[in-house]
C-alpha cells in the first residue's frame, strides 16, 4: 500500500478490506476460545497460540503500512492540528505490539496443566482484542475528521 499513490476510494477500500480481515481474525480467535477443551489441551493452546501469532503479525504490517506508506502523514498534511492525535495513534501501534508480544510469550509458556493460567491468557487475548477495536475506532475517527474538514460536509 502506498497512500500517497491511492485515490480517497482506493484509500477507503484498503482500510476496509483490512478491518474485514482484522474481523475475521478476532472471530476465529473467539471461537477458539470459546471451544476450549477437557482434553487435549496441548493441541489446543497451540492452535490458540498459532491463531493469535497471526493476529500479532498481521497486526504488525498493518500498522507499519499506515506509518510507512504515508497513511498517517497524509492526515497530519491535511490537518495539522490532529498531530497530537496522529502521534497517539503511532505510540499504540507500539504498544499493541508489546501487548501481542507479552500475550505471545505467556502463551507459549502455557501447558495443559496449567488450566489457570490458560484461563488467565485466553481472558487476555479478550481484552487485547478490545483493546485494538478501541484502537482503530479512535483511527478511523481522526481519519474522517481529517477528511470531513478537508473536503466539507453536507448538512
Amino acid at each position: 500500500m502506498d497512500a500517497e499513490k491511492m485515490s480517497p476510494e482506493e484509500l477507503a477500500k484498503w482500510m476496509q478490506n483490512e478491518h474485514t480481515a482484522l474481523m475475521e481474525l478476532n472471530k476465529v480467535l473467539r471461537q477458539h476460545i470459546a471451544a476450549i477443551p477437557e482434553v487435549g489441551l496441548g493441541d489446543w493452546i497451540r492452535g490458540l497460540s498459532a491463531g493469535f501469532d497471526r493476529l500479532r503479525a498481521h497486526l504488525a504490517r498493518h500498522f507499519a503500512a499506515k506509518e510507512a506508506d504515508g497513511y498517517l502523514t497524509l492526515v497530519v498534511e491535511h490537518r495539522p492540528t490532529l498531530s497530537k492525535d496522529v502521534e497517539q495513534i503511532r505510540r499504540e501501534h507500539d504498544e499493541i505490539i508489546e501487548l501481542a508480544e507479552h500475550i505471545q510469550r505467556d502463551l507459549s509458556a502455557a501447558r495443559p496443566e496449567t488450566r489457570l493460567l490458560v484461563a488467565d491468557v485466553c481472558a487476555r487475548v479478550q481484552r487485547f482484542m478490545a483493546v485494538v477495536a478501541g484502537h482503530d475506532e479512535r483511527e478511523a475517527m481522526i481519519t474522517m475528521l481529517a477528511c470531513n474538514l478537508d473536503i466539507g460536509g453536507t448538512d
